[in-house]
């Protein structure tokens, strides 16, 4: 799967997110979801914090963007990870444990083929110089985590820290990669959400550009 989260056509852009999404959250009550996920409510949208950057949405406009940079067109995957939070978080707190997206419930049966977790193109760049992925992490407001040749945690969404984790190749071994995420994530997106976010951790971790 590529590492780009805008490679699909069909839905590439989060002004292309479906209408019912956006009925979902008008539905929701906005200091629940706000409680949740632990995004702002100021009575005119959302403000919410993502691999680092500030993210806006305004539900009566049915906009998402950068509080930094509104003009920047984000992917859909970054609307559809937003949205979803708002929507579905149970307001369940980290674990501070780490899982494989595998792991979660239903996740040896979702997480195949299409939905197959982007972890190549990490040990493609990062397996020859796993110091720089510690490197593209705290430029995203991560840092070191104790695992494999380099570890690094990620503030997915405040309630989801991510992970990335590299292994160094050799003769006999090529380098690996392995993406992990708290295990409640569940409790806050649906698994399409978490492939998504992994997607967006992944190509942040790549590009270090907004997405």
């Amino acid at each position: 799967m590529p590492a780009d989260p805008n490679e699909n056509q069909l839905f590439r852009w989060a002004d292309d997110m479906p209408p019912q999404l956006w009925d979902d959250l008008a539905a929701r009550p906005p200091a629940e979801a706000a409680q949740a996920t632990g995004a702002v409510w100021d009575g005119q949208g959302y403000t919410i914090t993502m691999l680092g950057r500030e993210h806006r949405l305004e539900p009566k406009s049915r906009r998402v963007f950068l509080t930094a940079d509104p003009e920047h067109r984000l992917s859909y995957q970054t609307g559809l990870v937003l949205i979803s939070t708002l929507i579905r978080s149970l307001g369940v707190p980290p674990a501070g444990r780490m899982v494989t997206p595998q792991e979660l419930p239903g996740g040896a049966q979702f997480f195949q083929g299409p939905h197959a977790i982007n972890n190549r193109p990490l040990a493609e760049r990062f397996g020859d110089d796993p110091a720089a992925l510690l490197e593209a992490a705290l430029a995203l407001g991560g840092e070191a985590f104790e695992a494999g040749d380099q570890g690094v945690r990620l503030p997915g969404l405040p309630m989801i820290p991510l992970y990335a984790l590299i292994w160094e190749g050799d003769e006999e071994f090529s380098p690996r990669a392995v993406v992990g995420m708290d295990a409640n994530a569940h409790y806050h997106l649906a698994l399409d959400g978490i492939w998504a976010l992994s997607n967006l951790m992944v190509f942040r971790l790549l590009k270090e550009g907004p997405v």
